[in-house]
């Protein structure tokens, strides 16, 4: 049993006119019954709340979005006894945000309590929940708390996965509104081999196959069928430039999001094939581009499992893996972290030569709170804190020069680069895929 606010103010009052009781012998009396009525009461507060009896738990998902709101319901349904009002606090990971720990639970039209709020998981990984607490009151002068769920309940985040085809739809609709749904089919790339037949006037001499000439005695070509599935590679940067959180989420996890949402986009509507490779201190992880359902779960389970490691990420080795495993012009699309151009001159000839036999797209998050330092106004600040004030605007303005530059120099260079805020990642780089993808940019 817990004493509510409300149990101290009454007792206060009660002695207050208990003390005014010496200037008027009634306001004694007064007091002396109100305080046998306020025995009273808690005493029946006290019994009712000792016999109430209440069954229920919460109901999640077993698998939960990053960074998405997922919702969390509790019904509590009495056995025995009665309830006037009640609130729940759930034992939840601190890695799960929340607006508040307690949570007004509401009677239905079945005399049931329920009570349902949003929870945002700021990482991804495999969490174990507490217990369910429910806090209810008769009177409003105890309260006792009731254990719903007494042993822990497990859950996994994985990357934002249940309101993809919404998101691909919303930004689908978004680019036909704003270029038009008459596309021009592309010529597609003849690259399936389908049967030999004889040479025909008009046959590209390039297809001619030599062995099947000199078998037959007549000049003989290779026929092939028109492929039009092409290849996207999502690469990673797992390094500790990408640790660095916006909106409670790292931008490691800022690019999975997107990453996924980019391959669920290209593997369901588009029919390319989709792979992923993440690299840091520690090296690589590549998964193949393939295409199919299959596929899609593999690079969610991989994007799953990537860890955090602390250090440089190692872009020769990603440039040599790259030459090693993707034999197939592809878009590639490079999730880092570049905030200098010391940096991006160190990183350059390693882009510049993926950029040769791909069409590489780097990805580099723009900072809004850094920009609005590089903005702000000192009217009405000290002399000391102006002079400190300007030294960050200053240093503020030239990062935030620096990324525009980064950008100019890596589209000089005949590389792509999206410079984006971290929390619109998602919809800005599968606006850019379909951007490529229309103008068949690999």
């Amino acid at each position: 049993m817990f004493l509510k606010k409300r149990f101290f103010i009454i007792l206060f009052s009660i002695a207050a006119i208990s003390a005014l009781g010496v200037l008027m012998d009634v306001l004694y009396s007064i007091a002396l019954v109100a305080l046998c009525m306020f025995a009273i009461a808690s005493i029946a507060d006290a019994v009712m709340l000792m016999i109430l009896r209440i069954e229920g738990g919460r109901s999640i998902a077993s698998k939960l979005d990053l960074g998405e709101e997922n919702i969390i319901s509790f019904k509590a349904k009495i056995k025995r006894g009665r309830l006037r009002s009640a609130y729940v606090i759930d034992e939840i990971p601190t890695e799960f945000l929340t607006d508040t720990d307690r949570h007004d639970m509401e009677k239905d039209k079945y005399g049931d309590y329920r009570c349902h709020y949003a929870i945002i998981p700021s990482c991804r990984g495999h969490f174990e929940l507490g217990r369910t607490l429910v806090f209810a009151s008769f009177l409003g002068l105890l309260e006792r708390r009731i254990v719903l769920a007494d042993s822990g309940e497990e859950v996994d985040v994985y990357p934002a996965f249940t309101r993809l085809r919404e998101k691909d739809e919303q930004v689908r609709s978004k680019q036909i509104l704003s270029t038009g749904s008459h596309k021009r089919q592309l010529p597609a790339n003849q690259t399936e081999f389908r049967d030999i037949r004889e040479y025909v006037v008009g046959d590209d001499v390039r297809t001619i196959n030599w062995k099947a000439t000199a078998r037959t005695g007549t000049t003989m070509v290779n026929e092939y069928e028109d492929e039009r599935s092409q290849h996207i590679i999502n690469v990673i940067d797992c390094g500790s430039a990408m640790q660095r959180t916006f909106h409670a989420l790292s931008l490691q996890d800022h690019a999975i999001n997107a990453s996924l949402l980019v391959s669920y986009s290209a593997l369901e509507k588009e029919s390319d094939c989709v792979g992923v490779c993440s690299y840091g201190p520690k090296g690589f992880n590549f998964l193949p581009a393939r295409a199919g359902k299959v596929q899609f779960k593999s690079i969610m389970q991989q994007l799953y499992a990537l860890d955090t490691e602390y250090g440089e990420s190692d872009i020769e080795q990603l440039c040599l893996m790259i030459d090693r495993n993707v034999k197939r012009r592809s878009l590639i699309i490079l999730y880092t972290e570049i905030p200098t151009m010391s940096a991006l001159e160190r990183q350059l000839q390693f882009f510049k030569r993926i950029a040769t036999r791909n069409c590489l797209v780097v990805v580099n998050c723009l900072d809004k709170e850094l920009e609005s330092v590089s903005e702000r106004d000192f009217k009405g600040k000290t002399q000391r804190k102006y002079h400190s004030q300007c030294v960050e605007r200053t240093l503020a303005k030239d990062m935030v020069n620096q990324k525009q530059l980064i950008a100019d120099t890596l589209q000089q260079n005949g590389i792509y680069c999206l410079s984006i805020y971290p929390e619109a990642l998602s919809f800005g780089v599968l606006k850019k895929y379909l951007e490529l993808k229309e103008k068949r940019a690999w």
